[in-house]
């Protein structure tokens, strides 16, 4: 479900794939947090590969937002163009969130399924 994904220097990337709910929750909460106590100046939550997100989702990466900014720190979340960027849409947070365009199709992530 979830892979770290490498970037640019000082970026830490966390790629979610396939469905962000309940049930894969605390998978993604560790890689984030795993992500986020490496101290990266931005953190990249990237969501465009979810094929479906519910607010358990939506709340891991205000929470996560919210302690990249206590701690001076940034964070940005790529939607894609799919059902991760009509959900924070629909909610009005484009505006409240550092928003990253769609990687080109060539130059996506290596996405890796949990082992």
């Amino acid at each position: 479900m979830t892979a770290p994904a490498e970037g640019p220097p000082g970026v830490a990337e966390v790629v979610l794939c396939g469905e962000l709910d309940i049930a894969t929750l605390d998978d993604a909460e560790r890689q984030v947090e795993a992500a986020a106590a490496a101290a990266p100046p931005l953190l990249v939550i990237d969501l465009s590969g979810l094929t479906f997100v519910d607010s358990s989702g939506v709340r891991l990466v205000l929470l996560a937002d919210d302690r990249a900014r206590s701690a001076g720190r940034r964070l940005a979340v790529r939607l894609g163009t799919g059902h991760a960027l009509r959900v924070f849409q629909a909610l009005g947070l484009l505006d409240k969130l550092d928003v990253l365009p769609a990687r080109p199709a060539e130059g996506a992530a290596h996405r890796l399924a949990p082992g």
